[in-house]
C-alpha cells in the first residue's frame, strides 16, 4: 500500500511540474505587425512604440539560404511574403539560440523546401532606435528566448 501510495504522489508530482506552453492568442503577420505599433515614422527616437512589450505571435516567412548566417549572428530577418523585397522584421534571440536554430534547422528538414519557410513565431515586441541621415525613429522587433517560441505553420 505504500508503494502505491508513493506511485501516486510521484505521478502527480511530474504531471503537475509539466508545463504547457501557452503562445499569445493574438497572431499577427509582419504587414500587421507595422500596423499594430502604428510605426509610419512618427515615432522619433527613444518614444516607446504602441505595444511594445506585448507578446504576440507572428506569422511570416524565414529565408532558408541566409540559416548559417543567422544563427551565427542570434538573429534572423522575417519577412511578409516569401520574397526578399517584402517588409520585413528583424526576430533576435535572446537565449537558446543554439536550440531556437536547431528547431528551425529541423523544420527545414521536414518541409524540404526551397528558398523560404513559413513559420510561427512567438515573442515580445521590442523597440530599436534607427538612426539616419540626421533623423531617427523607432523600429518594430521581436524577441525570442527558446525554441518553443518557433512553430511551423501548418
Amino acid at each position: 500500500m505504500k508503494k502505491l501510495t508513493f506511485l501516486i504522489i510521484l505521478f502527480a508530482f511530474i504531471f503537475s511540474s509539466c508545463e504547457k506552453v501557452q503562445y499569445p492568442d493574438l497572431e499577427l503577420t509582419v504587414n500587421d505587425l507595422y500596423d499594430y505599433c502604428a510605426t509610419d515614422g512618427e515615432y522619433p527616437c527613444s518614444v516607446p512604440l504602441n505595444h511594445e512589450g506585448d507578446l504576440i505571435t507572428i506569422i511570416g516567412y524565414y529565408e532558408v539560404s541566409n540559416h548559417e548566417f543567422n544563427s551565427s549572428e542570434n538573429k534572423f530577418r522575417f519577412f511578409d511574403s516569401p520574397t526578399i523585397s517584402s517588409i520585413a522584421t528583424e526576430i533576435e534571440v535572446m537565449e537558446n539560440s543554439e536550440s531556437v536554430f536547431k528547431k528551425i534547422t529541423e523544420i527545414i528538414d521536414e518541409n524540404n523546401s526551397a528558398e523560404y519557410i513559413k513559420l510561427k513565431v512567438s515573442g515580445k515586441i521590442i523597440g530599436h532606435d534607427l538612426p539616419t541621415n540626421g533623423a531617427c525613429s523607432r523600429g518594430v522587433f521581436s524577441e525570442i528566448n527558446n525554441s518553443s517560441d518557433i512553430r511551423s505553420f501548418n
